[in-house]
């Protein structure tokens, strides 16, 4: 029997056939208790040659199993008054030490082979995770290894902007806003980081719809359009000189709140990197400056010719005096948001942070369900196969924020009773079961306990690495149980 949460997932799921439609909900439900492996998940022969059968049918889309989750994802988000979409792009290595898989094409390296794969991850301004509302995936055809950077940066030029993979930003942009059309109710904020400061994505707001806005991570120190317009006037003179660029503006604009805030360690991917954002630092408490102003950048120059002026607010997050040899702490925000005031600033930077759900997605996608470790001949199986894992990730991500966002709230609203007993007798050490089912909160700490969660004081709360290592043996909690039980009953008669 499926899983009543996946049941409800899936509910529009349409294959063309309703024999798929079941297969895929129960391969759902089978991943869902984050297995070792497909076979592990599976159980059985039967199981995994069926599992194999629907990877392997041509007429079972990745896309058509992500619509129904889109399609519930989407309803969920109506509900709420203010919903985060955060967009990313993670990459799927799908490299192997003897076999590739046929169709996958190169990453950074020709070495390396796999896809690509951008999600819109909605998120509760409260931060709770509320599925995947779109997405993109693909595979690069080739990739030029012949050229200088500068030779490159010219060929990127030269290019159609809808030729390059950076417009994947703006046709993520647009699916937010059709959504936001859809239900005027909730008001709809594109979040994305410095890759997506393409001045294309802001051309996009001349129209926006008034529920939509969007925050944007900026990396480049834009020309204002001041610089068009100077008067030889010593006023006019004067303005331009102080703010001829962003940085200029912000650097004139008053601090508006000080703030202390927690930085992560990091570990540069590449030795010698130099860059800021890419090179290694240590943990860190640090104390932050936030500045804001409004400006209007001058449009830049394209192969078809010179795009319009954009207005738009900026918000500047800027460490006081970091630790000798470490880079400063910037963020320079890029918003539609008001910034009137000090609460409104306050809110642009909280929603930007809440972009960070969508790494901790990636993390459990790649670590808790191992979608890099699939062993699949074909891209399109394999893709097949994430998919299902796709929404798997998701419901641990939803699990672990709702134990934080939701506390009180009974764990039978996101478990069954045959599902929360067994572990709460195990984990508990208890001999009758409770009158009052625990809360999610209650129920996910013992669930993590079963992952290796030691709990103890001052302890931060569980990450997805022990949720999902403490719902894989709750699994195997939950099948002894259901044999212990039959067994009773026969011993019983």
């Amino acid at each position: 029997m499926v899983a009543a949460w996946v049941e409800s997932e899936l509910q529009t799921l349409d294959l063309g056939d309703k024999r798929r439609d079941r297969r895929v909900k129960t391969i759902v439900d089978q991943f869902s208790q984050i297995a070792e492996s497909t076979p592990d998940a599976c159980r059985d022969i039967a199981s995994l040659e069926a599992t194999y059968r629907i990877a392997n049918n041509r007429a079972v889309s990745p896309d058509d199993i992500l619509k129904a989750h889109h399609q519930t994802s989407i309803e969920r988000t109506a509900e709420h008054a203010c919903v985060i979409l955060a967009q990313d792009t993670t990459p799927i290595d799908m490299t192997k030490p003897n076999r590739q898989v046929t169709g996958a094409g190169p990453m950074e390296h020709e070495d390396h082979q796999g896809v690509f794969f951008h999600p819109l991850y909605a998120i509760s301004e409260e931060g709770i995770p509320l599925g995947i509302v779109d997405h993109l995936m693909w595979a690069r055809e080739s990739i030029r290894t012949d050229l200088t950077t500068a030779e490159k940066q010219r060929l990127r030029k030269a290019m159609a902007f809808e030729e390059k993979e950076s417009s994947r930003w703006v046709e993520m942009f647009q699916s937010g806003e059709q959504i936001a059309r859809a239900n005027p109710q909730t008001m709809y904020v594109n979040v994305s980081d410095s890759e997506a400061d393409i001045f294309e994505v802001f051309l996009e707001t001349r129209d926006m719809a008034p529920n939509h806005h969007f925050v944007v991570r900026g990396c480049q120190d834009r020309a204002l359009a001041a610089l068009a317009d100077e008067d030889d006037d010593d006023e006019s003179s004067e303005r331009s000189t102080t703010a001829r660029h962003i940085d200029d503006a912000l650097a004139a604009a008053e601090i508006r709140y000080e703030a202390t805030i927690k930085v992560s360690g990091r570990e540069s991917l590449i030795a010698g990197e130099t860059r800021p954002r890419r090179k290694s630092r240590a943990a860190r408490t640090a104390k932050v400056e936030i500045r804001a102003a409004t400006v209007t950048w001058r449009g830049p120059q394209r192969p078809g010719g010179k795009l319009d002026d954009v207005t738009i607010n900026v918000v500047e997050v800027r460490e006081v005096n970091p630790p000798a040899g470490e880079d400063p702490i910037r963020w320079t925000l890029l918003t539609s948001l008001p910034i009137e005031t000090v609460e409104q600033i306050k809110r642009v930077v909280k929603i930007y942070c809440l972009r960070w759900m969508v790494e901790l997605f990636f993390k459990t996608l790649k670590s808790g369900c191992r979608i890099e470790k699939l062993k699949y001949e074909h891209v399109d199986s394999y893709l097949t196969a994430v998919s299902m894992l796709i929404i798997v990730a998701w419901r641990i991500e939803y699990l672990k924020s709702a134990a934080r966002e939701d506390p009180d709230a009974s764990c039978e609203k996101y478990f069954s009773m045959s599902q929360w007993v067994p572990v709460y007798l195990v984990q508990q050490k208890a001999k009758d079961i409770p009158s009052t089912p625990p809360t999610i909160s209650e129920f996910m700490l013992i669930v993590a306990k079963l992952g290796g969660y030691i709990n103890r004081k001052g302890q931060g709360p569980p990450g997805s690495t022990t949720i999902w290592r403490g719902m894989h043996r709750m699994d195997t909690l939950i099948e002894a149980y259901s044999v212990f039980g039959e067994a009773e009953k026969r011993c019983v008669v």
